[in-house]
């Protein structure tokens, strides 16, 4: 996956704007869409790096189609899903850097956790890595222990974790942090878990032109205070979804780094040929 890694906010805001490559991906999306806008859902042909072979992408108006003078536009980040693995745009980008930083390292135990259990990334994850100890948890409720499972499911409140000191290779939190009452006390709890040189892959609903993280509700020894409007988004355990309690901007790079993480970088990311389309796209690196 060829990547450009940044930094600090200003960086990232100057390639978008001037960036004869953001340019260009901008106007192939365009165009896709300027000869789709009679059909409620296509396919583009492609490669899947997860699956490791062709491809078709599906295309239609789930998550959030945007409806415009010109015709529909598609929540690229959540759809272009493989036909053979269903998984979505961003959860294939995680999992191709993830294989790729399995690939790169040389112990022959490895060991990944991810903030999810139930889930098409996980059930990848755990039947495609057989070389590699996969964890995965869900949080199902204030009273169970952490390392409890239920139901086959592991329960594990991210903000204090029952994994041991220095014990995982290497962390997936996948659309998971902005769920997360403390998100700071589950980022100390990923440092503390990794192994020295571990590395953390993560994505987050992000605004990109903010620096400060917003707090949408907060929860005070069981209460729970409403700051802004309830926000919920899908959880497969819960049709009344999961709420929302942070909004981040680029506050969250700075966190990881109080958190002790030496290199933070927003990773931005682009393929046609890969399925990977919806400029920006980007997910959170950081290393320990």
């Amino acid at each position: 996956m060829k990547l450009k890694q940044f930094h600090h906010q200003q960086d990232f805001q100057h390639f978008l704007t001037q960036h004869p490559k953001v340019q260009k991906h901008v106007q192939i999306e365009t165009a896709i869409m300027s000869h789709r806008t009679q059909e409620q859902r296509f396919y583009l042909d492609g490669y899947c790096h997860v699956c490791e072979q062709p491809t078709q992408f599906l295309i239609d108006k789930q998550y959030g189609a945007e409806e415009t003078s010109q015709g529909w536009l598609p929540n690229w980040r959540e759809r272009l899903a493989c036909v053979h693995c269903q998984l979505n745009n961003r959860q294939r980008a995680i999992l191709h850097a993830l294989k790729e930083a399995v690939k790169k390292r040389t112990s022959q135990v490895l060991s990944i956790y991810a903030m999810e259990h139930v889930s098409p990334t996980f059930h990848w994850l755990s039947q495609h890595l057989p070389q590699v100890t996969c964890i995965g948890s869900e949080y199902l409720g204030d009273q169970i222990p952490g390392g409890t499972l239920v139901n086959g499911i592991r329960h594990e409140n991210v903000e204090a974790l029952s994994l041991a000191d220095r014990s995982i290779d290497l962390i997936l939190s996948n659309d998971v942090l902005e769920h997360v009452n403390l998100p700071e006390l589950a980022m100390a709890e990923m440092y503390r878990v990794l192994k020295p040189h571990g590395e953390i892959f993560v994505t987050i609903p992000f605004h990109l032109n903010t620096f400060e993280n917003t707090r949408r509700a907060h929860l005070t020894q069981g209460v729970l205070t409403h700051l802004l409007p309830p926000m919920y988004h899908g959880n497969p355990l819960s049709e009344a979804g999961s709420l929302v309690f942070n909004d981040f901007g680029w506050e969250f790079v700075e966190q990881l780094k109080t958190a002790g993480f030496q290199d933070v970088s927003l990773c931005h990311y682009w393929s046609y040929l890969h399925g990977y389309l919806g400029e920006p796209l980007y997910y959170f690196w950081a290393y320990k």
